[in-house]
């Protein structure tokens, strides 16, 4: 619940949208002219994946990286049984 009243603004966070709900009516009972607005909190588990794939994005390159260095390093290596050119 988020109230505006006499410059300031006051949030709580609730349980459910009907204990918001519920709130606001009650809020509204003590004072007709304060404004009150519910505001669902964002999916815990949504937020997770999205971290969790910028995660794993983030290791696909690493990894990604290690192998073009990898066969960079392994076309321009030198044959150690070769006699070196002058």
């Amino acid at each position: 619940v988020s109230a505006l009243a006499g410059g300031g603004e006051y949030r709580t966070e609730m349980p459910s949208m009907k204990a918001c709900l519920d709130a606001r009516i009650a809020i509204t009972k003590q004072d007709k002219t304060i404004k009150t607005l519910c505001v669902p909190k964002g999916d815990e588990t949504t937020k997770m994946k999205e971290f969790f794939g910028i995660f794993m994005g983030m290791v696909d390159q690493i990894i990604e990286r290690q192998e073009l260095e990898r066969l960079h390093i392994e076309a321009n290596r030198q044959c150690s049984d070769c006699p070196e050119s002058e």
